[in-house]
């Protein structure tokens, strides 16, 4: 913003400002932050007090900016003894087992390190805002350029380490929040980490310290089968494989005994606020079971498919009216943090009868307002009084033949993005 500007007025080819409203030409202006009018130029400048800049976008559409509700910005692009790149596609409790080497191997700065490469990559292919499951660096976050839910995990399954992980959760929380508190776009919640990592005592003590705190918590739920075969029996590669390579016992499991809805039901935890994430290997029954109890759910498309664990069922999320995000887990799983390209990974599973325009209208909105919605964040659509959030990209058109969403999610994509603008500063980009 120019020197003794009061504020912006960014005038653009388009403005789409929510799923719901389009302007050809539009026009959003920001204050301080936040957004204090939408609209056409004509109406937005006059309605605009003096002494706001006039910013020219031609050629470009605005939008909300993209929330990816789900990503581990502090695991890196993983490679494998010959510097080359690890695949994702390793079976997936060797892609774990590699991560975990990793992670206890890696020098003191590079959690740090990670999570600034991968903010400023999803920053500069649209993203505003992440749903962020924490590193063990949690400074790291202090200075975020993106808004962001950072989960603080939790993992233990003997009951006798539920007491110390409770209090380590609970002073991480504190950290964050107190980030917040000075004036940061990062606000804390908590992550119990898996059903198969996290024991029946920590899960209800880790969904008490939610509730206590007014937090929402992220779970990976139903990612891959061997998860789902733990859960049953307590047996598979989870018992046999994962925990005696990281020398834990857990042969007194002997699963859960209950349908995944009762059981998390019973530890308090299934309620508003609980965001479920992967949700592959679910039942349409347990779908509809987990959501009248309350629970949001991202979708990971692209992380699936690249370890081989199966596909969400995004024709039923769609066909039955069911809100769920998107994310783009790590980069240790998926090329690019691109959610443009997890759009077109979520359409190209659809099989049911919506017209093009609505599906693309729908994963539009999961990768916007649904997102922010998850994650308690202010964004995800342009409107007086929101955060002035908000990308420029490469104008795909579609406005003539009513298809504005379909050519964004088929056209849309990182390269196109021109402008990244997160609380009235521009964060990517130059004008």
């Amino acid at each position: 913003m120019t020197a003794g500007a009061r504020g912006s007025v960014y005038v653009a080819s388009r403005l789409v400002p929510d799923v719901s409203r389009a302007f050809s030409p539009g026009a959003v202006a920001v204050e301080r932050g936040v957004v204090v009018a939408v609209g056409t130029p004509a109406d937005v400048e006059r309605g605009t007090p003096a002494g706001f800049e006039r910013v020219d976008l031609p050629g470009l559409a605005v939008l909300p900016g993209l929330v990816n509700a789900h990503t581990h910005m502090s695991i890196p692009r993983l490679s494998g003894r010959e510097g080359t790149p690890a695949p994702s596609s390793l079976p997936f409790v060797d892609w774990i087992l590699r991560v975990i080497a990793w992670r206890r191997n890696a020098p003191a700065g590079e959690f740090a390190t990670n999570v600034g490469v991968a903010s400023r990559e999803a920053v500069s292919s649209g993203t505003t805002a992440v749903g962020e499951i924490s590193g063990p660096d949690v400074a790291a976050y202090a200075s975020l350029p993106l808004r962001a839910r950072v989960f603080v995990e939790g993992i233990g399954f003997p009951p006798e380490v539920a007491g110390d992980v409770l209090s380590s959760v609970e002073e991480t929380v504190g950290r964050i929040d107190r980030f917040f508190r000075t004036g940061g776009k990062v606000a804390p919640g908590i992550s119990p980490h898996t059903l198969y990592t996290v024991g029946p005592d920590l899960l209800r003590g880790l969904s008490l310290l939610g509730a206590r705190l007014g937090l929402p918590l992220a779970l990976h739920l139903a990612e891959f089968p061997a998860e789902m075969e733990f859960l049953a029996s307590g047996g598979g590669e989870v018992s046999t494989r994962l925990y005696p390579a990281v020398g834990k016992d857990v042969s007194f499991f002997r699963g859960i005994g209950v349908p995944i809805s009762e059981y998390l039901r019973a530890a308090g935890i299934l309620r508003e606020g609980l965001i479920l994430v992967h949700n592959v290997h679910l039942s349409r029954r347990e779908i509809d079971d987990l959501r009248a109890g309350g629970a949001a759910f991202v979708l990971c498309p692209r992380s699936n498919a690249a370890h081989r664990n199966g596909s969400p069922d995004v024709t039923y999320f769609m066909d039955a009216g069911i809100p769920f995000s998107l994310g783009t887990d790590s980069l240790g799983s998926v090329a690019t943090l691109d959610m443009w390209e997890e759009m077109r990974a979520a359409a190209g599973l659809y099989r049911g009868e919506l017209p093009g325009e609505e599906l693309c209208r729908s994963l539009f909105r999961a990768a916007t307002e649904n997102g922010a919605r998850a994650l308690r964040l202010p964004s995800g659509t342009l409107s007086p009084g929101a955060p002035a959030d908000f990308v420029a990209i490469d104008d795909p058109g579609g406005e003539v033949a009513g298809r504005t969403f379909s050519r964004l999610v088929d056209r849309g994509e990182a390269k196109g993005v021109r402008l990244t603008v997160i609380a009235g500063k521009r964060k990517h980009g130059h004008l």
